[in-house]
């Protein structure tokens, strides 16, 4: 247990945090070594509540943007986790989640616009609800390709998310400064520019999930590919229906984890739309706006 939490020589240690509550992570902590995570015997995570010092930290937006508040956040409430951004991203929403019902409570207001009359409705969303919605991570997941190869993918981690988030914030960043541009030429330049840039990210995170690719050599046997270089090569000389393929793959395993939308009723006096919403599990809002 974490020594700033259990320090015994300080008398007011008997007012120190406990933890409020004990999480399963959607991967089971199965991808990850000692130096990324202590795993308790129970499988499950004690959540501490966060201390005055992270909420503060969280109020800082470069901290925000890089990681950094985040991966602090976790390290203080989650004392078994040593390396945050090595964990998979699944696993960082589940953690963030728990650390919102351990700090502020079960109850989490929520609001979404109505896609029909677009009135915002506020709903309450239960922190336990929203656990108990999360599924399991499998160790690797494999999938034949309509060519005749066999593919492994991996989940992201949680420094994809990071690049990923990274590139998102530029990117707005450019299409203000876009907009400002009076050149019509220069406007166009500087918007493919940036899509290029978002084209490489997305391109490369693909590339990250790639564990292997799978074919058979002339005598039948399975032959697997997994040298970096060599998958970078094949995903930059695919055709697209195999490209395509991979991609739903890569998409549809980093949907799993804590589900991430909630069903509402429009609560407009004229309305009675019924819509999923998404829930933004991101830090900015999530534990700020509590």
């Amino acid at each position: 247990m974490s020594e700033q939490i259990t320090n015994q020589n300080n008398p007011l240690s008997a007012y120190f945090r406990a933890p409020k509550m004990y999480l399963k992570l959607p991967s089971g902590a199965n991808y990850y070594s000692d130096d990324v995570v202590t795993k308790p015997d129970s499988g499950e995570f004690a959540i501490y509540p966060m201390t005055t010092k992270d909420e503060m930290s969280l109020k800082n937006p470069d901290a925000l943007l890089n990681g950094e508040a985040v991966a602090s956040l976790v390290k203080s409430c989650v004392p078994e986790i040593k390396k945050p951004k090595e964990l998979l991203s699944a696993d960082v929403d589940a953690i963030l989640i728990a650390i919102r019902g351990a700090s502020a409570g079960d109850e989490v207001e929520v609001n979404a616009e109505c896609p029909k009359c677009k009135e915002t409705s506020t709903v309450t969303v239960s922190i336990d609800s929203s656990l108990a919605t999360m599924e399991s991570i499998e160790d690797a997941y494999t999938e034949n390709l309509s060519n005749g190869l066999k593919i492994t993918v991996l989940p992201f981690t949680y420094g994809n998310t990071i690049k990923a988030g990274i590139a998102s914030f530029q990117s707005t960043r450019s299409m203000q400064a876009i907009s400002e541009l009076e050149d019509d030429m220069d406007r166009l330049k500087a918007f493919n520019t940036s899509f290029v840039k978002l084209a490489d990210l997305n391109f490369e995170m693909m590339l990250d999930s790639i564990n292997s690719v799978s074919y058979m050599n002339e005598e039948g046997t399975e032959e697997k590919v997994t040298e970096r270089n060599q998958l970078r090569e094949f995903l930059e000389n695919t055709d697209n229906t195999t490209g395509k393929e991979i991609e739903k793959l890569v998409n549809d395993i980093n949907s799993k984890g804590v589900k991430q939308d909630i069903r509402v009723e429009c609560q407009a006096e004229k309305c009675d739309n019924t819509f999923d919403a998404p829930i933004n599990f991101d830090p900015v809002n999530f534990f700020t706006g509590s």
